[in-house]
């Protein structure tokens, strides 16, 4: 039989890198309700095809829910500024499509989240990556290299909120840098900002489209119910300036198709109006504190200054260095202890990152958490005693 799922674990096994939400929080009961509220009074308005740009009372309820959030704060999000798309994935594989052509360049962070790639690669596109540090990019280097004869980008790809992987969070001063240099160098900024709301102490700044300053758009800001509500609902939305949204309302498969999952917009918009996507995000955000606090702590008993990590505040990734490990070599080994993760390598455009991994904590409980940390470190530990014996036979 064909699977039902995209995740698959083995038996027994502490899985820490997928970056799925644990069954446990989805919101069934919520969406429950919401969707017997659109169909009530038998209205056939759900099961018809949508407006191109998206929902218009999603559009609306949405706009008014994003404004009225701490990490939206002093930001007026208009519904004309919104357009819904089929999630994240969805809404990046359309911006390839509408705003670039095979063999331009797109600009990514190293390191940058590791499937973004393939749908760049499928558009024909050329990745160049950028460095970054603790704040996230460094726009002064992306300043350089775009004064420099190097390839120009058509696309410029950044996680500026609890970065995946490294769990980063880009500056103010960097983010109005950012989208100024997209301004003066014609490009356009897709910022994935799907973790935005999943802030567990003080918000990160504005999202990088309120900072765009151009007439006819530079930036777009991705956001997605995936996080916040559920990923089978692949729903999410674009925030831009006008001109930019109308590229994306129309483009052929928006008018061929009318609205993306347009039954599912009306059941967001009802649990936007009945405080339930307000309840489940406050959730969300006490129990993967709780986890990220497990995390850390964990990774402190376990490892005793082995690891090198710093706990961000929001989003689901820790990004943890283990001195002279070789990350990939001691994945096998992980495994047969029961647990896995996700290699540094596998978020590098060129290479980086072999003693480096993801470590993720939306999948499991605390105790989960803490035990698949005690497993990898128990790992760690064998193959660094048997690295150095066979350093000494050698």
């Amino acid at each position: 039989m064909l699977p039902s799922l995209l995740i698959s674990i083995p038996e027994g096994v502490i899985d820490l890198g997928w970056g799925h939400p644990s069954p446990s929080l989805h919101p069934t009961a919520a969406l429950r309700e919401a969707a017997n509220h659109a169909l009530a009074d038998n209205d056939p308005t759900p099961l018809q095809y949508g407006a191109t740009q998206g929902y218009g009372p999603l559009l609306h309820s949405l706009a008014a829910f994003l404004s009225e959030q701490d990490a939206y704060r002093g930001v007026q999000v208009r519904p004309q500024d919104l357009f819904l798309t089929a999630s994240a994935s969805q809404a990046i594989d359309l911006a390839a499509t509408l705003l670039a052509s095979a063999g331009d360049a797109v600009y990514v962070e190293e390191p940058t989240y590791y499937l973004v790639g393939k749908i760049f690669k499928d558009h024909g596109l050329r990745i160049i990556s950028v460095p970054a540090d603790a704040d996230g990019m460094d726009t002064d280097a992306l300043e350089s290299m775009l004064r420099r004869r190097a390839p120009k980008p058509k696309l410029l790809y950044i996680i500026p909120a609890y970065q995946n992987p490294s769990g980063a969070s880009l500056p103010e001063p960097r983010r109005k840098h950012l989208a100024a240099l997209a301004q003066q160098h014609g490009f356009i900024a897709l910022a994935d900002e799907v973790y935005q709301l999943l802030h567990y102490a003080q918000p990160p700044p504005p999202p990088i489209a309120a900072y765009d300053e151009s007439e006819d758009g530079c930036v777009v800001s991705l956001g997605s119910f995936s996080k916040i509500l559920g990923p089978g609902l692949r729903v999410g939305w674009a925030q831009a300036k006008p001109p930019l949204i109308q590229k994306f309302a129309t483009a052929g498969v928006t008018v061929s198709g009318g609205g993306l999952n347009h039954f599912t917009a009306t059941l967001i918009h009802a649990a936007i109006e009945r405080g339930l996507l307000r309840g489940n995000i406050a959730k969300l955000r006490r129990e993967y504190s709780a986890r990220m606090n497990a995390m850390r702590a964990a990774l402190q008993t376990e490892f005793g200054g082995k690891a090198r990590f710093a706990a961000p505040g929001g989003g689901y990734f820790v990004w943890a260095a283990l001195d002279g490990a070789d990350v990939d070599a001691l994945l096998p080994i992980a495994r047969e202890r029961g647990v896995s993760y996700y290699p540094g390598s596998g978020f590098s455009t060129i290479g980086g990152f072999t003693d480096t991994l993801r470590l993720s904590v939306s999948l499991y409980d605390e105790p989960d958490i803490a035990e698949g940390v005690r497993r990898l470190a128990a790992a760690y530990h064998a193959h660094a005693a048997d690295t150095t014996a066979a350093r000494r036979k050698a």
